[in-house]
């Protein structure tokens, strides 16, 4: 193989020319486009970090945000269950003078139906001790004990005239009801109307009835007032005395 000195010098000529014409027209455009994309990718880092930094500053005071929220929570959850124990405490006082309330209705309640039942186991027993008197009177009652309480209510009817002369009536005749358990002797009739008549200055009409049912005794009813010495009578005021003292 022939080495062909011209035939080098010609390429070593076609490549100086074609460096020359890449320069002269690709050099500087691809120069431009690099220090271009150089410059881009420069603003990009440059952005980038702007961004990284605003990043992390949004990110701090998102942070700050987390830690102010999470106090707000906190002191809210605080505020809450200091409320909470309040009502809490609120309400189990309510609910301690709502039992106290029951309980000292309930023990009201209690003593007033107690009350009520001693009461009338009180007046029951009242009621048969009355009747028992009542019977036993009666067994051992006569005519002469009846006479006998008559007498003795002769001889104290001062109080009966006394009581009748300090009512003002216009009635000229006073009349007296008088109500016996046996039959009265005229003669001591007559002499209580007598009394009565001579006391009183009045005319006095006596209206007698018998009712065994007193046992023995009289019952006198002048105007409004009544006058019950009668056992029966006696029996039963006892028994309202003791039914009052219930």
């Amino acid at each position: 193989m022939k080495f062909n000195i011209w035939t080098l010098i010609f390429q070593i000529i076609n490549f100086v020319v074609l460096l020359y014409i890449l320069r002269r027209i690709l050099y500087k455009p691809i120069r431009e486009i690099i220090e271009k994309r150089r410059g881009l990718i420069a603003k990009t880092v440059e952005d980038a970090e702007k961004t990284k930094i605003e990043a992390l500053e949004i990110k701090e005071k998102h942070q700050e945000e987390l830690k102010k929220l999470k106090e707000l929570q906190n002191q809210i959850l605080g505020q809450t269950r200091e409320e909470a124990l309040k009502d809490r405490n609120k309400l189990l006082s309510e609910a301690e003078k709502d039992a106290v309330k029951i309980n000292e209705k309930e023990k009201a309640l209690f003593d007033a139906e107690k009350k009520r039942i001693e009461s009338e186991l009180k007046n029951k027993t009242l009621e048969i001790v009355s009747v028992f008197a009542s019977n036993v009177l009666k067994d051992i009652s006569d005519e002469e004990l009846h006479k006998a309480i008559f007498r003795k209510l002769l001889k104290e009817s001062g109080k009966i005239i006394s009581d009748i002369s300090e009512i003002k009536e216009k009635e000229e005749i006073l009349k007296i009801y008088l109500v016996t358990a046996y039959p009265l002797p005229v003669d001591d009739v007559k002499t209580f109307q007598e009394t009565l008549e001579s006391r009183l200055a009045k005319k006095v009409k006596m209206n007698t009835t018998i009712d065994k049912t007193l046992i023995a005794g009289v019952r006198i009813k002048a105007y409004d007032m009544i006058y019950d010495s009668s056992l029966a009578g006696q029996i039963n005021t006892l028994t309202i005395k003791l039914k009052e003292t219930a």
